[in-house]
């Protein structure tokens, strides 16, 4: 149980990184953006009432639409609705349309917050939920403070298009590196069969291509069928992450079983 839980830690840890990115550059920007509102107010008449309407409006936003959100991160998954607004996010920037910009990052805000909460419960197991949430509330309680100080030297040094590319940046930013990463994992799983299958057909006698070629097919469709069965049976009587660590040690054990077998046999070629 620890040579699986270990690894599976580790593994769930990374994975929380993304999220983490995610919640301090959306915390950063709702924070900075709202305490350095008071630059763009200060020239219009009745600028206490400017100001109270465009800080209402990103959390009005978030009052309507977060069940709306959560809902659909229920239908179609977390992910996407997480990284549609981290992109919407990082889209609402234009300095000219405030009112229409700042609409626009509590509705995405709505999208990424219930979002996130889905995926660090489900990265973690239940004993540790306490522990992840507060990590995540952490980072994005550093967001919170650093945007309004680091908010303030933006607006100074190049006024509210600054501080609103900074936060697009850094939205868009953690939204490329989660979309990487799915990608990479997409990547591997795609090149790993035809090379394996290559090699195969390189080292397998050539009046027994067929048979050798059925076996490995018949190999990968017992791994598709397998593979669930086995993390779906240790994740019922332990947790989803121990499963998933469970495969990734099967998954290194047998290429080097495999090796071993091959490196103990004879070899019979004249």
């Amino acid at each position: 149980m620890l040579t699986t839980t270990f690894p599976a830690q580790a593994a769930a840890r990374w994975r929380m990184w993304p999220l983490y990115a995610a919640g301090f550059s959306t915390a950063f920007g709702a924070h900075g953006i709202a305490a350095n509102l008071g630059s763009f107010t200060s020239g219009h008449h009745q600028s206490l009432l400017v100001l109270g309407g465009l800080l209402a409006l990103y959390d009005g936003a978030e009052v309507l639409l977060k069940p709306v959100f959560g809902a659909l991160a229920d239908r179609v998954g977390a992910r996407p609705v997480l990284l549609g607004g981290l992109v919407a996010f990082a889209l609402a920037r234009d300095t000219g349309l405030l009112w229409v910009a700042r609409l626009g990052q509590g509705a995405a805000a709505s999208a990424f917050s219930p979002a996130a909460s889905v995926l660090v419960a489900r990265l973690n197991p239940q004993a540790r939920r306490g522990r992840a949430f507060g990590s995540y509330g952490f980072y994005k309680s550093l967001g919170y403070t650093a945007g309004p100080l680091l908010g303030g030297v933006l607006v100074w040094a190049g006024g509210l298009t600054l501080l609103f590319t900074v936060t697009a940046a850094l939205a868009g930013a953690v939204a490329i590196w989660m979309l990487l990463a799915a990608v990479l994992i997409g990547a591997g799983t795609g090149l790993i069969t035809p090379l394996a299958f290559t090699a195969l057909a390189d080292a397998a006698d050539p009046e027994r291509l067929g048979q050798t070629m059925g076996a490995a097919e018949l190999g990968r469709e017992l791994g598709d069928a397998g593979g669930p069965l086995l993390v779906a049976g240790i994740a019922a009587v332990t947790t989803l992450t121990v499963g998933f660590g469970a495969l990734a040690l099967v998954i290194a054990a047998v290429p080097l079983a495999l090796h071993r077998r091959n490196s103990a046999a004879p070899d019979l070629r004249p």
